[in-house]
């Protein structure tokens, strides 16, 4: 028994530095790199992680030979989400996340803005999706949103 937990307690010694300059080097979030699989960056915006995003996005275009706008001309469509954790609880990021097309309102600019890859609901395994909200909830940032961005979603959503 004695050398079984002598075992165990090297063993955690050797992982938990390694785990540790793991985290350090900067390896990305698993939903931070969902968020980019995806290309939910084709309508939203992280801005508190603005230069993270960018890095992964550019290094996920190459690996996959994917073109992508040059920086600042995306056109975001989508509100920024550096915020999103303290605004919904994740229940609420899910249920948007899987049906987004109840929340939004159905004026003509808001349905005009929809034919445009608008309201797309989240296509990934139940894994990924636990993955991606538990990132979304866990964004705490202030918020950047523009100042003259016009939201398409109902009141109060």
């Amino acid at each position: 028994m004695g050398q079984v937990y002598s075992s165990l307690l090297l063993l955690i010694a050797f992982l938990v530095p390694l785990a540790v300059a793991s985290a350090e080097q900067g390896a990305p979030p698993e939903g931070r790199r969902l968020f980019i699989e995806k290309r939910c960056y084709s309508c939203h915006t992280i801005k508190a992680e603005a230069a993270a995003i960018q890095k992964e996005k550019e290094a996920f275009a190459k690996e996959r030979g994917v073109e992508t706008k040059p920086k600042g001309e995306e056109d975001k469509i989508g509100v920024d989400l550096s915020d999103i954790g303290k605004r919904r609880d994740a229940d609420s990021i899910r249920s948007f996340v899987k049906n987004p097309k109840p929340y939004f309102k159905t004026d003509y600019e808001c349905k005009s803005k929809a034919k445009k890859k608008y309201r797309k609901r989240f296509k990934g395994t139940a894994d990924e999706m636990d993955c991606l909200v538990g990132y979304l909830s866990g964004l705490k940032y202030e918020s950047h949103q523009a100042a003259d961005f016009k939201s398409c979603l109902k009141e109060g959503e």
